[in-house]
């Protein structure tokens, strides 16, 4: 999860470097258009959302090897993401920031999509090897 977030703004930051150093008119509208009627604040959020807070909250050895805040940051992340995705597309067919029923509609069925599909699985098939000789050692290996 820490190599993502690094590699996230790692390309993201490139993208807009090699647009602005460019200048050509055609490809700064589209970061324009996020520069205004209240985007701008949400491109802020979007810097601290998707970048610093994971990062630093990831940047500890302990951190990651904790998998309640491993769990937490997952989720986290994928919020973050949701967000981005927003980000990439509104504007283009809104010039203020709005959210309507449908935007938070399809990220809670996509979840809930999946979940749905991966319980179905889980009752088909076992989670765990069954009969395996070193599932014990694997269970209780720590680092």
């Amino acid at each position: 999860m820490f190599v993502f977030v690094n590699f996230w703004a790692y390309i993201a930051f490139s993208q807009f470097l090699l647009i602005w150093y460019a200048n050509i008119p055609e490809e700064t509208v589209w970061f324009m258009s996020r520069w205004r009627n209240g985007w701008e604040y949400v491109s802020v959020l979007l810097i601290i959302v998707h970048f610093a807070v994971p990062y630093f909250a990831l940047l500890t050895q302990d951190s990651k090897m904790d998998p309640k805040r491993l769990k937490l940051m997952a989720v986290w992340i994928l919020a973050a993401h949701v967000l981005d995705l927003y980000w990439l597309i509104m504007p283009t067919y809104s010039p203020q920031v709005t959210v309507g029923w449908m935007e938070i509609l399809f990220p809670v069925l996509a979840v809930g999509l999946v979940i749905v599909a991966l319980g179905w699985q889980m009752k088909r098939w076992n989670l765990v090897p069954v009969k395996d000789p070193k599932l014990q050692r694997a269970l209780d290996f720590r680092l």
